[in-house]
């Protein structure tokens, strides 16, 4: 905090007890006036005059006249608040502003600083609802076919409402225990005042992980619902990402938010039940689900014990038959063994003697067979052409031709010379034939 605020804070508090001795500037004193005097808040009612609207400026002049006596005080009021009111301002409307008094520093003129404006009466509310219902009409604003489908089985559930009062009691007294994450934003919901804390709670919804955003108050007056009648709200409400359900109450003219809504109920325990029906009805075909297939099972168990006593049976007969044939068919079994076993001895004995007579005559042709190898290499060495090259032989080529005679060949043509230990390569110059 700086000195200078310290020291307004200081004079303050001291200003109604040592007032005749302590000594302000203007400005000073006007600002301790000023700060007191914003505590002073008040609803105050009367009827629009001087009405100036200053086009292209961020804010707006009027007063408010008491219609017995012409009292008459200044206002002053910042177009944005003006535009969430949702109210349009004439000369000579009732109107109940939310307020509290300023001194305008430059002039020492005091005024009225405007937070909200409500029409008075209920014929003015109602052609004022009546208007704006048939405006966002037209837009498609409340067409059913624009509507979203609450989710089935809801989690995450954002709820705005008053934190006084019976309806977040009558609310979380009937939600059932199904695992719900509720968040819960505190908000006016009574009058136009409630504008601003309802459209700021749904501005922080809009940042959270939420499955459905709930919106509720109890019933009341045409006047106690100015703040669902309000424009901005319901384009804020329709423009959620989530579905919203609305549990908000009126015997006769429905709000426009309940409208602009995906689904709306007429009290908070009615917002529970609808949140609960579905889980309740799934944990019911749950519990049916568990008893159909519990009765199943049991039938299921029944047969196969069924099944497996008489499968036990027919097993016990078709052993005892096998053990029979069993037995009957063993005794054939070792007849048949026994031939078998002498029927191998005497094959065995063939194969032997078969054996011992092969290997003779092998031992025969083997000899025959060698001595014809002798023989062959015999005729291969005498007919091998590198004998007869060491025997003083050549072999005469010309290319890949073998030259057999001087027709073989022409002058001039190069000839190889094979002989026992190398070849010769020449050139014909002559061809004499004999």
């Amino acid at each position: 905090m700086s000195k200078k605020s310290e020291d307004k804070d200081s004079k303050n508090s001291t200003l109604f007890s040592t007032v005749e001795e302590t000594i302000f500037s203007v400005s000073d004193y006007l600002d301790i006036l000023n700060g007191s005097l914003k505590k002073a808040k008040a609803r105050v009612q009367g009827e629009i005059s001087g009405l100036q609207m200053y086009e292209g400026r961020s804010y707006l002049y009027f007063s408010v006249k008491d219609k017995d006596d012409d009292s008459t005080i200044k206002c002053f009021m910042w177009k944005s608040a003006y535009r969430l009111s949702g109210v349009e301002l004439k000369e000579g409307i009732e109107v109940v502003v939310s307020c509290f008094p300023a001194i305008y520093k430059p002039n020492g003129s005091i005024s009225l600083q405007i937070e909200t404006v409500e029409l008075v009466g209920l014929g003015a509310l109602k052609i004022a609802y009546d208007k704006l219902k048939l405006k966002l009409e037209k837009e498609g604003i409340f067409d059913e076919s624009t509507k979203r489908k609450i989710p089935e089985l809801v989690q995450n559930i954002g709820v705005i409402t008053s934190k006084n009062g019976a309806v977040i009691n009558d609310f979380l007294s009937n939600i059932g225990k199904f695992g719900f994450h509720i968040k819960f934003i505190d908000s006016r919901v009574e009058g136009q005042i409630a504008v601003k804390d309802l459209l700021g709670a749904v501005k922080t919804f809009r940042k959270q992980n939420i499955d459905v955003l709930v919106i509720m108050r109890g019933g009341g007056s045409l006047e106690s619902f100015l703040a669902f009648n309000n424009e901005a709200l319901v384009r804020a409400v329709k423009d959620f990402p989530a579905p919203v359900l609305t549990g908000i109450g009126h015997d006769k003219d429905i709000s426009l938010v309940a409208l602009a809504s995906d689904r709306n109920v007429s009290t908070p325990t009615a917002v529970a039940e609808l949140l609960n029906r579905p889980w309740a009805e799934a944990l019911s075909r749950l519990d049916l689900y568990e008893n159909q297939i519990l009765s199943t099972f049991v039938g299921a168990l029944n047969e196969a014990r069924f099944s497996v006593e008489k499968a036990t049976s027919i097993i016990q007969d078709t052993f005892n038959s096998i053990f029979s044939d069993y037995r009957q068919k063993e005794s054939a079994v070792l007849r048949a063994y026994a031939k078998i076993e002498h029927s191998i001895g005497e094959v065995e004995r063939n194969i032997k003697e078969k054996a011992r007579l092969l290997l003779i005559a092998s031992s025969s042709i083997i000899s025959k067979q060698r001595d014809y190898l002798k023989n062959a290499e015999k005729i291969l060495n005498l007919n091998d052409p590198m004998r007869q090259l060491r025997l003083g032989y050549s072999i005469v080529r010309s290319g890949e031709k073998l030259i057999k005679s001087v027709k073989d060949v022409q002058v001039g043509e190069n000839i190889d010379v094979s002989v026992s230990d190398g070849r010769i390569k020449s050139q014909v110059y002559k061809v004499e034939s004999l």
